[in-house]
């Protein structure tokens, strides 16, 4: 069955005013990812690694900056390559030796061990030039889930400029290092059980 000329043109424009309005996504000058700073051989046991838990502006990808009115705001032109908390995680994960006797493991892998570590970062942002990463860290046993030991890790960075990536720099550096922190308080904990 053929559609008359002018109901023809009128499905053309209703298709034609589903398309957006809205100006579309600037994509970023860089991507930054959070890094494994050191290589940790002395891991214990096994250990699942959770994500960390943060409010929602820095637990994505957007780098923030904290103004002068205490107001969290996205730098332009740089992101994260993936949500910073998941990047986080996958630092801790990654500053284990795999090849050692006990590892990290990410929950969805489904690696049954004795221990976790949960976390939950507070801050991941600069304040003027200086980039601060904060996180309080818990170790917890799988089987009654207890609290075992528990840390607030803090580390800074000094931003060498205004320019977006040197900024990003001085976060990237902040968020490794706490990263690496929170892994040597997980060997701590864990080389005092039997």
């Amino acid at each position: 069955m053929r559609l008359p000329y002018t109901l023809s043109l009128l499905f053309v424009a209703a298709l034609a005013g589903c398309v957006s309005v809205l100006p579309e996504p600037e994509a970023p000058d860089a991507l930054y990812s959070i890094n494994a700073e050191q290589r940790f051989t002395t891991l214990s046991h096994n250990l699942v690694i959770r994500e960390p838990e943060a409010a929602r502006l820095i637990a994505g990808q957007a780098l923030v900056s904290e103004g002068a009115d205490g107001g969290l705001r996205m730098i332009p032109g740089v992101e994260w390559s993936g949500p910073a908390t998941r990047q986080i995680q996958m630092a801790m994960i990654d500053s284990f030796d795999p090849g050692a006797s006990a590892s990290a493991f990410a929950p969805e892998l489904g690696v049954l061990t004795d221990y976790e570590l949960a976390s939950r970062l507070s801050a991941l942002h600069l304040r003027e030039e200086t980039a601060i990463c904060q996180m309080v860290v818990n170790v917890i046993s799988s089987r009654d889930r207890t609290l075992m030991a528990r840390t607030e890790v803090m580390a800074s960075a000094e931003a060498s400029s205004r320019a977006a990536r040197d900024r990003a720099l001085a976060l990237q550096q902040a968020a490794s290092d706490c990263a690496a922190q929170a892994s040597a308080f997980a060997i701590n904990v864990l080389s005092a059980q039997p």
